[in-house]
């Protein structure tokens, strides 16, 4: 099972937590901005490391994916760091600010061989589907 850990704790982080916690599963970890969050979030979710930088997750390696759910405007920060540390990432949309961002995150996931992805659940939304017919 790999492990996961969230960057941020708002409303769509708590979604993944309870979604993977339905799967009978844990974040591993989680990083936010401020420390009190993080640990309330972890505690709330039995996660079992709360890390104090985002340095220090892409440096653990026990990190298999990481989970961006931060203000749109960081995103690309967080991405070149993660992608550089070959952890794969599912980034909240969107994704990045402009097109040259996302052409810069693409190539730095390629040059590590890890997957980058956008969180778009529109894909998977019955109108969508029904859309797209």
């Amino acid at each position: 099972m790999a492990n996961w850990v969230s960057a941020g704790c708002g409303a769509i982080a708590n979604e993944l937590a309870q979604a993977m916690e339905k799967r009978g599963q844990k974040l591993y970890g989680v990083v936010n901005r401020t420390p009190e969050k993080a640990v309330a979030f972890a505690e709330k979710y039995g996660v079992q490391k709360v890390f104090t930088s985002f340095q220090d997750v892409c440096a653990d390696p026990a990190v298999d994916i990481i989970y961006i759910s931060t203000p749109h405007n960081t995103h690309i920060h967080f991405l070149r760091k993660a992608l550089a540390a070959g952890k794969h990432v599912l980034c909240e949309k969107s994704i990045t600010l402009n097109s040259e961002e996302l052409e810069e995150a693409v190539q730095l996931a390629k040059e590590h061989g890890v997957v980058l992805a956008e969180a778009m659940t529109i894909y998977h939304m019955p109108i969508y589907k029904e859309l797209k017919k």
